[in-house]
């Protein structure tokens, strides 16, 4: 039987219809676009049409409301396709326990379907103690409630895939950033370099960090997705991104390339934050990962280089000239 199901995952994907949950944020609308521009048909869960209308007049994307924590509703959603791409996310004041309730609930859909699950995972499961850049096989030691919750879904994941019900790709990366995608991070650095203000960073700007540019998040899935004959059943790729050597230097060209070369850069002391934590939840949520911004944390992407060696991530130029202008478009911001 499992030689049977190894053989189903190794058919030509291009034509299997790809359910995208939370097709309306970062990862979920990138993977969605990238889907749809490679002709592969999409059906895009959202919680409300208009969370998904950037994709309404792409070619074979199909729209549909539900709640992912419904199981009837994802199993009706789930029907005939053969990738579920699991792009839900909360804020993090709920993630405990909403992402991994629903993550539960979509395992076992993925599993019902005999699909290949695939989820982007990110760096909230290694410690800053590594000292190196990690590879795909890094045990995670997570020194965070959120950092253990992400190893958690992982491990979930990978259970899931023992039995040989289902498939796994998970692609891991470091900070988001790119025309999907907005969050109290990245509008802070492209939002306001857009129009014109001082951009506002979090930790040590000295030290060297990740970026992924979600575009090339989406492409490499893709691409992975397209030759399923050299992934195994549970797969782990890295995402190398952009990694700067110093978080200062990217965001000084975010502000060359907004035209604005001597735009301030200011960094917003913990101090301030704890103080907003008094009333936020977010900000209280925040102080967990002060380690994310005040250490590097570094993904190595070995198996991607044995995998997809071809693969090339867009040029930071371009990446970052791209982000600016989808927060310069009406709406954008």
């Amino acid at each position: 039987m499992l030689a049977i199901v190894a053989d189903a995952w190794s058919t030509p994907f291009m034509a299997e219809l790809v359910l995208v949950l939370g097709a309306g944020g970062g990862f979920g609308g990138a993977i969605a676009a990238e889907l749809a521009r490679a002709g592969i048909p999409v059906r895009a869960f959202v919680r409300r049409a208009e969370q998904a209308a950037a994709l309404a007049d792409s070619p074979g994307v199909e729209i549909v409301e539900g709640d992912a924590q419904d199981r009837s509703r994802l199993a009706q959603c789930a029907e005939g396709v053969a990738t579920i791409v699991h792009a839900i996310n909360y804020p993090y004041p709920q993630w405990d326990p909403a992402m991994r309730e629903v993550s539960a609930k979509i395992i076992a859909t993925a599993r019902d379907a005999g699909a290949r699950l695939v989820f982007p995972g990110n760096v909230y499961g290694f410690s800053p103690e590594a000292g190196r850049a990690l590879p795909e096989d890094a045990p995670q030691e997570p020194a965070t409630r959120k950092g253990r919750l992400r190893a958690e879904i992982e491990f979930m994941i990978q259970r899931g895939t023992d039995d040989g019900r289902m498939a796994a790709l998970i692609v891991r990366s470091g900070d988001f950033y790119g025309p999907t995608v907005r969050n109290g991070l990245v509008d802070r650095v492209f939002g306001r370099a857009a129009q014109g203000r001082a951009i506002q960073a979090l930790g040590r700007l000295t030290m060297p960090h990740q970026w992924a540019y979600v575009p090339d998040v989406a492409r490499l899935a893709v691409a992975l997705l397209r030759v399923p004959q050299r992934l195994r059943p549970f797969e782990v790729v890295h995402v190398a991104g952009h990694v700067v050597m110093r978080q200062l230097d990217f965001l000084r060209e975010v502000a060359a390339a907004a035209g604005r070369p001597n735009l301030p850069i200011r960094t917003m002391p913990w101090w301030l934050v704890r103080l907003g934590a008094l009333i936020d939840p977010m900000a209280r949520e925040l102080l967990e990962l002060a380690y994310l911004f005040d250490e590097a944390i570094i993904l190595d992407d070995p198996n991607r280089r044995r995998l997809l060696p071809e693969f090339q991530p867009t040029p930071l130029a371009t990446a970052i000239a791209v982000t600016l202008g989808s927060y310069r478009r009406p709406g954008g911001a």
